[in-house]
């Protein structure tokens, strides 16, 4: 399954969503349209909504969620 870990909007790319990194070219993030358009889950709207500070958080503080 292609999942999502969070939306945020980042300068340059905007709306985004955070994906894992088995998404492989799409990792680390993925433009809105291009998420709904590829079938990530869960939906775009359900994700959680993370601050462009917590984007940056490193992967081993976030590498169990979801």
């Amino acid at each position: 399954m292609r999942k999502g870990l969070f939306r945020t909007t980042l300068p340059g790319l905007g709306e985004c969503a955070r994906v894992d990194m088995s998404a492989g070219d799409a990792a680390p993030y993925l433009e809105r349209e291009m998420y709904v358009l590829l079938g990530f889950k869960p939906g775009f709207d359900q994700l959680p909504e993370q601050s462009r500070d917590c984007a940056q958080t490193p992967r081993s503080l976030w590498q169990g969620w979801g």
